[in-house]
């Protein structure tokens, strides 16, 4: 099936059946499910354009929507897993939220990318964190792996890549994030998403850190010494 007829087999489920692979072999952090982190996936959605789609796989986090601005755009069938499929442009996607217990910086992101036909375009990804004062800062992976690629049927693969941030301490509290891809072309599908952050520990935990070493024979020799 070429590319240009795509759209003809979506209320058939051919292109829903060879976008329903969702995240393969991802990359998942040791620190997934521990304290101070976040966990949310994407693997059903209900909005095409411009509408929210709330993360929906086990155990996320509900902080966080996925968008598509990309017009045109139109989801997979039912009975198989969904996506965003776009027959007549580039898919625009922006996943938007905020950090438990706000203001948190997170320190280290991983993103796993599922995507089918046209596909996303790696140099697009990028994560912009935000504070209430007006300050942001935009990031570009620290590194950009394939973990997965297979032909999806189409003249295209099915891939997944994962893309992870090591992010340095900033000056300003962070607030909310935001990331964004796109594809280049028509005929791209976004197939699934995992996320995990990592944040800076909440006050509270530093303030109980803190008073713990000053309670040792370490912290008192400090004292002591000043």
């Amino acid at each position: 099936m070429s590319y240009r007829c795509i759209h003809v087999g979506i209320g058939t489920g051919v292109l829903a059946a060879a976008a329903s692979a969702g995240v393969v072999n991802p990359l998942v952090p040791s620190w997934r499910g521990s304290a101070n982190t976040m966990y949310m996936g994407w693997e059903t959605f209900t909005s095409a354009y411009a509408g929210a789609n709330a993360a929906d796989m086990a155990g996320s986090s509900n902080l966080a929507s996925l968008f598509n601005f990309g017009p045109g755009a139109v989801l997979t069938s039912a009975p198989f897993p969904t996506g965003i499929y776009n027959p007549t442009g580039p898919l625009a996607v922006m996943i938007m939220g905020g950090v438990t217990s706000a203001p948190r910086n997170p320190t280290d992101v991983v993103m796993n990318l599922a995507s089918a036909g046209t596909g996303i375009v790696n140099s697009t990804v990028a994560l912009t964190l935000f504070d209430n004062a007006g300050n942001s800062k935009r990031l570009a992976p620290t590194t950009t792996l394939l973990r997965n690629s297979v032909p999806d049927g189409m003249g295209g693969n099915a891939v997944t890549t994962a893309f992870t941030w090591s992010i340095d301490p900033l000056v300003w509290n962070c607030t909310r994030w935001q990331i964004d891809f796109s594809s280049a072309a028509p005929h791209a599908i976004l197939d699934a998403v995992t996320l995990d952050l990592k944040l800076v520990p909440t006050p509270g935990a530093l303030a109980v850190l803190a008073a713990f070493v000053g309670g040792t024979p370490r912290g008192r020799r400090r004292r002591d010494e000043r």
